[in-house]
């Protein structure tokens, strides 16, 4: 029997305007997915970054924890737009990677990921140092005569990690594919082919700057959050004891306990989010599919948990918190019991 082509030609339209409807939902699906992500990591840190400024603004003063809490907060908004843009990137055109030279955008947005993790990171690492230094005890005159002089010292450290870092991946502009590339690979090509490497056009060991980015990234930061995280748990442990025998001299735990909490649940964040996107580069060099959701979503899921512990650490922000949903009142005892000052512990 014969299909007449009129209704070959409804059915194909059809066809057409239904596959044309998915890539609309399709497409709306992921950017309402790109929006809430962009939205659950930047709107803690927003709010911990304009009510830190305007404490620091009323009281013309910057303690070493606002400093940090502005390190960290702009760090983190930069970091999750950054890969936001290039995700959206990636997601217009799968083939950007085999595109050569790469564009100035690409690279900018590599260059922003790359220095604002190093700042947020460690920004942490200081700020578990400090909390440290400030809370426990030590007998030695070198630790004494620190402990003295910890909030002009990490403030110097942040200062200049966030300096550092801006000239440590400067070479990230001068990333391009391998000199074997003669053209461009068109956009229409398989979407399951693979690039090749991206390399520095500056002449420099690649494998010796990878290993430093690498350890300064993360090893080197766990190395300073871990000991002092479990030197303040085992202070704590000790506080708790003195307390139970009624010594009257030693002060409350609550403090300390918000402290070891804070560091630990940074350092158990930190870790989460560099076991992600150590996985997420592990997959696509061994040539194996993985979308770039996964990046995102990784330093969404670190922007978002970072504001909220620390926003949950300090009484001015809570504060604030709380007096946004007109529940200050209720609260107000609390966040004074179970908070931490933004100046020194």
């Amino acid at each position: 029997m014969r299909i007449p082509p009129d209704l070959i030609s409804v059915q194909d339209s059809g066809l057409s305007a239904s596959l044309s409807e998915l890539n609309i939902m399709t497409f709306i699906g992921h950017v309402l997915f790109f929006v809430g992500l962009v939205f659950v990591g930047v709107s803690g840190n927003i709010f911990n970054l304009i009510f830190t400024i305007q404490q620091q603004v009323k009281t013309r003063t910057i303690q070493t924890v606002g400093l940090i809490l502005n390190v960290i907060s702009i760090s983190n908004i930069i970091l999750v737009l950054a890969t936001f843009s290039l995700v959206m990137g990636v997601f217009q055109n799968p083939q950007i990677w085999c595109v050569t030279p790469y564009p100035l955008s690409i690279r900018i947005e590599i260059y922003l990921m790359m220095t604002c993790s190093f700042n947020s990171f460690w920004a942490i690492a200081w700020l578990s140092l400090f909390y440290c230094i400030k809370v426990v005890s030590f007998s030695s005159e070198c630790f004494q005569t620190l402990k003295k002089n910890i909030s002009p010292v990490i403030n110097a450290a942040v200062l200049l990690s966030c300096l550092f870092s801006s000239l440590l991946f400067t070479p990230m502009f001068s990333l391009e594919l391998a000199s074997s590339m003669d053209t461009n690979y068109s956009v229409n090509d398989n979407a399951n082919m693979t690039c090749p490497q991206p390399s520095f056009s500056l002449q420099m060991n690649t494998n010796v700057y990878a290993v430093a980015v690498i350890c300064l990234l993360c090893p080197i930061p766990l190395m300073i959050m871990l000991p002092t995280s479990i030197r303040m748990v085992v202070h704590l442990c000790a506080h708790t004891l003195a307390l139970q025998k009624n010594e009257t001299h030693v002060k409350g735990s609550d403090s300390y306990l918000l402290v070891c909490k804070l560091t630990i649940s940074l350092v158990g964040v930190y870790l989460s989010t560099l076991c992600i996107v150590f996985l997420f580069i592990i997959i696509r060099l061994i040539g194996q599919f993985i979308t770039y959701h996964t990046l995102a979503s990784a330093f969404s899921f670190y922007g978002g948990m970072t504001s909220l512990l620390l926003t949950a650490s300090n009484r001015h922000l809570k504060d604030k918190l709380w007096s946004l949903f007109c529940c200050r009142k209720a609260k107000e005892q609390s966040s004074k019991s179970q908070t931490v000052e933004t100046g020194d512990v």
